[in-house]
């Protein structure tokens, strides 16, 4: 028997957040006044819709950090460990995209830990001890971006440059205690940052479809946000202030969040990761750009394929990639991995680090080295 679970409360709209955060501040963290404020930067205050908010916690000792981060790294964690050692913050707001909230999630779990040095923090990261802490301090999410899902999932990703590679952290009690939907923010995004986070979206909501823990509700909140964001990103370069296509945007990432939330991704974000941290390759292009690729291996395996394919408005399995691909072209982002760097013989390297536990054997068949090969010479 399948199960769906996710235990966020969600908020949507455009108004004042902040009756929202007095209930909900009193209900998780009664008689807190110390509250840990992450955001993107950027002037995202000056949104009217967030003004309340940072009016609301004038009534608080708030401590303030910018995250300009687009990929959290062991190193960044533990700077601002550093930076916020002795700050016992009882609530964290991030006001951000999924960098902001990976940090707000690892943040939560690590309060309270001692780390020396930047070696005994990735240590704990890889043997998952803080999940030892009794408690984590909980946390709000307030997306800017439409992309990420990150406010309706319950771990972060960490980078390690150092390593060349990627680790989650990830416990059932780092769901957010609320997410607040305000579709007004993304309107502030770049057009490129939001096709990019768009793409990344469509991405979590394709693979929380065929992935082997899929289930009937997973598939139909991926469903709906495959048509929102199939039908919204055309649209949105002809108007790019649109704020009917922007909500729309909004709502099809938080579908998609809760979807993969249960499932987590599969072949084409453990794919992503190498071209992401060898090739610099934006995240949500670097995850989208095979998923025409990886749907033609997974096919056979697809539950109700007709269903994800009307989505698409697709005919049949091949269509998806060329309706995929037009949208690039419509942006101008490069189809082909050899326009990012990438050459035949450098393959070999990606195939050695596209392995990530937890996501390519989380795929409908098992990718063998050689699938994941063709996959990325069919692509050059």
């Amino acid at each position: 028997m399948s199960t769906f679970y996710n235990p966020v409360a969600v908020y949507c709209g455009n108004e004042s957040v902040a009756p929202f955060l007095t209930d909900l501040t009193k209900r998780l963290a009664p008689g807190a006044d110390r509250i840990l404020l992450l955001t993107r930067g950027g002037g995202v205050e000056g949104s009217p819709c967030v003004a309340s908010l940072y009016n609301w916690l004038q009534g608080y000792n708030v401590t303030s950090i910018e995250i300009q981060i687009a990929n959290p790294d062991v190193t960044d964690i533990w700077e601002l460990k550093n930076r916020l050692e002795g700050t016992d913050y009882q609530l964290v707001i991030a006001i951000g995209g999924g960098s902001v909230m990976d940090v707000a999630k690892v943040l939560s779990a690590f309060q309270g830990i001692s780390l020396e040095t930047k070696d005994v923090l990735r240590e704990a990261v890889i043997d998952k001890s803080y999940r030892k802490q009794e408690r984590y301090a909980p946390w709000i999410g307030i997306p800017t971006t439409s992309g990420t899902g990150s406010e309706v999932t319950s771990w972060a990703t960490i980078w390690d440059e150092e390593r060349g590679v990627k680790y989650s952290v990830d416990d059932p009690r780092l769901y957010a205690c609320a997410a607040i939907i305000l579709p007004e923010l993304a309107a502030s995004m770049p057009l490129k940052l939001s096709v990019s986070t768009a793409l990344d979206a469509l991405s979590h909501a394709v693979e929380a479809y065929w992935s082997v823990r899929t289930n009937p509700i997973t598939r139909l909140y991926s469903l709906q946000a495959i048509e929102r964001i199939m039908e919204a990103l055309p649209q949105l370069k002809e108007d790019p202030a649109s704020e009917k296509l922007r909500e729309q945007l909004a709502y099809a990432s938080l579908y998609a969040g809760l979807a993969f939330s249960n499932t987590r991704t599969t072949a084409c974000h453990s794919i992503s990761y190498p071209l992401t941290m060898l090739y610099g390759i934006e995240h949500g292009i670097a995850t989208s750009i095979t998923i025409g690729s990886i749907l033609s291996l997974n096919k056979e395996r697809l539950i109700e394929p007709y269903r994800l394919l009307k989505a698409f408005c697709a005919d049949s399995v091949e269509d998806v990639q060329h309706i995929i691909f037009d949208i690039y072209k419509l942006y101008g982002i490069p189809t082909r991995l050899r326009d990012y760097g990438i050459t035949a013989e450098s393959t070999g390297e990606i195939v050695k680090r596209a392995y990530t536990k937890g996501r390519m054997d989380n795929n409908p068949i098992e990718m063998t080295e050689q699938d994941v090969h063709d996959v990325l010479q069919s692509l050059l």
